[in-house]
C-alpha cells in the first residue's frame, strides 16, 4: 500500500512541474524563432525537440547502467510510438491545422526509413550490436544539419525578442521538464513493482509514456497558443533525436559494459509496425490533406490505445 501512496504523490507533484516546464519552453521556442528569424518548425524540431528528448536519454542511460537494457531499449521504441498518435491526436482535437511547413513530409520520410531499417536490422541479427548503434548516432548530426540549413532557407520571425532571454526560458523549461518527467517515471515504476510486470513492457508503455508527457505538454500549450507548427515540429524533432543519438548512445554502451542485448522476435513485431504506421500517417497528413483535422487526430488516438492493448496481451 505505501508504494502506491507515494507514487500518487509523486505523480501529482509531477504534473505541476510539467505544466511550469511547458509553458516555459513553449514561451522559449516563439521567443526564439522570432529574435534568430528562423521557422517556428525548426524551433521545434532542433531546440524544444532536443529539450524534451532529455527523458528519453537519461532514463535509457540509467537503465543501461543498473544493467535493464530491455527497459531501456522499451523506452525508446514507447516513445517513438506514443508520441506522434497521442500527441497529434490531443493538439487536433483541441484544434484544427494546417501542416504549412514542407519539412514536415521530408522528416516524416526519414523517420519512416530509419523506423524500417531498424526493424530489418534486428530481426535479420536478433539483437542489438555496436556497429548498428553507430549507424544511428551518425545520422543525428546528419539531421541537426538538414534542420539548420533548412531554416537559412526558410526565415521566418520578425527579428524582435532577446535570444538571451528565449535561452533562460528554454534552459529553465526543460529543467523543470526534466525534474518533473524523472518524479513520473518514479512514481509509474514504483506503482509498476506491485504488479511485477517486465522491464520491456514497463519501459515500452509506463516508462515511456512518462517520458512523452513533456512533449505532450509542449505541443498542447503550443495548440491552445495556436502554435501548432512547434508541436509538429517537436513531435518529429524528438522521434529523430529518440532513435538517432538516443538508440545510438545505448546500442553502443551496453556491449562496453559486457550485456548481451538479445531480442525476442514477437517484441518487435509488435511494436515497430506502429512505430511506422503512425508517422506514415502524419506523411499522408502533410501530402495530401496538409492538415490536421479531428477525424485524422481521432484515429491517431485509435491507433495509440489498439497498440497499447495488442503490446499488454502480447508483452505483459
Amino acid at each position: 500500500m505505501e508504494p502506491l501512496i507515494l507514487g500518487a504523490a509523486a505523480f501529482i507533484v509531477s504534473l505541476v512541474l510539467l505544466y511550469v516546464g511547458a509553458k516555459k519552453t513553449l514561451q522559449g521556442a516563439v521567443c526564439l524563432a522570432n529574435s534568430l528569424c528562423i521557422n517556428k518548425v525548426v524551433a521545434g524540431t532542433v531546440v524544444v525537440a532536443s529539450i524534451t528528448a532529455l527523458p528519453e536519454l537519461m532514463s535509457s542511460l540509467v537503465a543501461v547502467f543498473w544493467g535493464s537494457s530491455h527497459l531501456a531499449l522499451g523506452n525508446l521504441i514507447g516513445s517513438n510510438i506514443y508520441n506522434v498518435p497521442l500527441i497529434i491526436g490531443l493538439c487536433g482535437l483541441i484544434r484544427e491545422f494546417k501542416m504549412k511547413n514542407s519539412s514536415v513530409v521530408t522528416e516524416s520520410a526519414f523517420m519512416i526509413v530509419l523506423s524500417s531499417l531498424f526493424a530489418l536490422i534486428i530481426i535479420l541479427t536478433g539483437q542489438v550490436t555496436w556497429w548498428l548503434g553507430l549507424i544511428f548516432l551518425s545520422a543525428y548530426p546528419l539531421f541537426i544539419h538538414y534542420s539548420i540549413r533548412k531554416s537559412n532557407n526558410n526565415h521566418e520571425g520578425d527579428g524582435n525578442g532577446s535570444p538571451r532571454k528565449a535561452w533562460v526560458y528554454v534552459i529553465f523549461g526543460g529543467f523543470v521538464l526534466l525534474s518533473g518527467t524523472v518524479l513520473l517515471v518514479r512514481s509509474a515504476l514504483l506503482i509498476s513493482e506491485v504488479f511485477g510486470l517486465k522491464e520491456f513492457y514497463v519501459g515500452l508503455t509506463i516508462t515511456a509514456v512518462g517520458c512523452i508527457i513533456p512533449e505532450a505538454a509542449v505541443s498542447i500549450f503550443a495548440a491552445l497558443a495556436g502554435e501548432q507548427e512547434i508541436s509538429i515540429g517537436n513531435v518529429i524533432g524528438d522521434n529523430i533525436i529518440t532513435i538517432t543519438l538516443v538508440f545510438g548512445l545505448v546500442a553502443i554502451i551496453v556491449p562496453l559494459k559486457g550485456h548481451s542485448f538479445d531480442v525476442a522476435l514477437p517484441e518487435i513485431l509488435t511494436t515497430v509496425p506502429f512505430m511506422v504506421l503512425v508517422t506514415f500517417i502524419l506523411l499522408v497528413m502533410s501530402r495530401a490533406h496538409q492538415r490536421v483535422t479531428k477525424p485524422l487526430s481521432i484515429l491517431m488516438l485509435i491507433i495509440a490505445a489498439i497498440s497499447f492493448i495488442a503490446q499488454t496481451i502480447f508483452l505483459a
